[in-house]
């Protein structure tokens, strides 16, 4: 992992030094965000949310690697206590295991023309909360609010199809893409975190690692 940072790294210092001119571009995409391996066991609900993106060195045929950051969210929302008996208790406010990341881009989009393919890889870290109240029948309640850090990194590629231009020589596309997201470890709630006896929670958290699969769709602006 150490030496994956370190080329990563190194590439950003490479760019920076060498594309001194470039189209910049800015993107935003609807996600869709599939837990899987370990993670899945742990909290298997699809999570949802929006992705917002700036290259500052969009990918060309004349410079095929691209420079950018990416700011997403993404909610799972988990539903902690069930007592299908007697109905002790219910979810009010249910924020359980959401995600705000921040993450340096890396792109590599070696053709032009109106379909362009594209691979990339990406790196940095991750805000994880989860905010939640359960009341009782007799309106006890209690706000429970848990978060965490942890570093972030993944890899993805997709197609990007040429929709038409815009006054000024920008274009815009339309951008269907995947991504493997991964994490370093973290401490997360998941359906065993809480529990309820004596009129007393009980909550919890356990050590995983996050896995997700992303399938996203969104629009790509090119400026001038």
């Amino acid at each position: 992992m150490k030496s994956y940072f370190t080329i990563l790294i190194g590439l950003l210092l490479f760019l920076s030094a060498t594309y001194l001119i470039a189209q910049p571009s800015t993107s935003f995409y609807f996600t869709t965000a599939i837990p899987v391996n370990e993670y899945q066991d742990f909290d298997d609900d699809v999570g949802y949310g929006g992705n917002l993106e700036f290259f500052f060195i969009s990918p060309s045929k004349e410079k095929p690697i691209g420079m950018g950051v990416s700011l997403s969210y993404i909610g799972q929302g988990l539903y902690f206590y069930e007592d299908p008996c007697d109905c002790e208790t219910n979810v009010g406010n249910n924020r359980a295991n959401n995600f705000i990341n921040l993450n340096m881009i890396l792109q590599v989009a070696p053709t032009g023309g109106t379909v362009r393919p594209y691979l990339e890889t990406l790196f940095g870290g991750s805000y994880i909360y989860s905010n939640t109240e359960i009341i009782t029948l007799d309106y006890n309640y209690v706000n429970l609010y848990v978060d965490d850090w942890a570093w972030t990194y993944g890899v993805g590629g997709g197609l990007k199809f040429l929709l038409g231009g815009i006054d000024g020589g920008s274009s815009l596309f339309l951008d269907l893409k995947g991504r493997y997201l991964m994490s370093s470890d973290v401490y997360l709630l998941d359906r065993n975190s809480i529990r309820y006896a004596n009129n007393i929670f009980y909550d919890s958290v356990k050590e995983t690692q996050i896995n997700f699969v992303a399938i996203q769709i969104g629009f790509v602006l090119y400026f001038r």
